[in-house]
């Protein structure tokens, strides 16, 4: 599919009938152009939720929080951040990721006055779980919302394969989405 803006790789509108940009998920919307962001205020995509650690953004900061037009959360969420080492680690570490904060996220993204966009900083992790459990709540089909999740996998690809050709001792299978670790999550919960 790719992705909405030219900026990012894996931006896309959350599959939910009626509400083409209400929902907005990312990867960390770093490097924007002026049309781009001209684009987000024209659809009314003005709350942003950063799911990024305190780390993240201080190592590169989105450049939106300091616009008027846009409402910034900092919503850092727990685990997902780090390469796991293992399929069962990435696994625990989504397990991690479902706490208290998890419904202030989701009740932040679902009673926004905007339409949002909610970003971590590959869009695949972190932003995977939020979008599997704000579709599970929305009423999507558990094919469709695993359709989304796997998009990733697509829009991602080229920039995994190419971290993994640099870092030898990275395991893609273990960085690219895997469809059974959502599909314990949705079940999980």
């Amino acid at each position: 599919m790719g992705s909405l803006l030219s900026s990012t790789l894996n931006t896309r509108a959350l599959p939910v009938d009626g509400m083409p940009y209400r929902y907005i998920r990312s990867d960390a919307p770093l490097n924007l152009t002026k049309e781009e962001i001209q684009w987000l205020l024209d659809n009314n995509i003005t709350t942003l939720v950063d799911l990024r650690s305190v780390q993240e953004l201080e190592n590169r900061p989105c450049p939106l929080w300091q616009m008027e037009e846009f409402t910034y959360y900092h919503l850092p969420v727990t685990g997902g951040g780090d390469i796991p080492k293992s399929r069962e680690q990435l696994y625990e570490s989504y397990q991690g990721m479902i706490d208290e904060k998890m419904v202030i996220i989701l009740n932040t993204i679902l009673n926004a006055a905007s339409n949002v966009m909610y970003f971590c900083t590959a869009g695949k992790d972190r932003t995977g779980v939020v979008s599997a459990l704000l579709l599970k709540r929305l009423g999507v089909p558990e094919d469709v919302i695993l359709e989304d999740y796997m998009e990733s996998k697509e829009n991602l690809m080229n920039m995994l394969t190419a971290y993994a050709e640099k870092n030898p001792e990275a395991d893609i299978d273990i960085m690219i989405p895997q469809e059974e670790n959502i599909r314990k999550i949705l079940k999980q919960t």
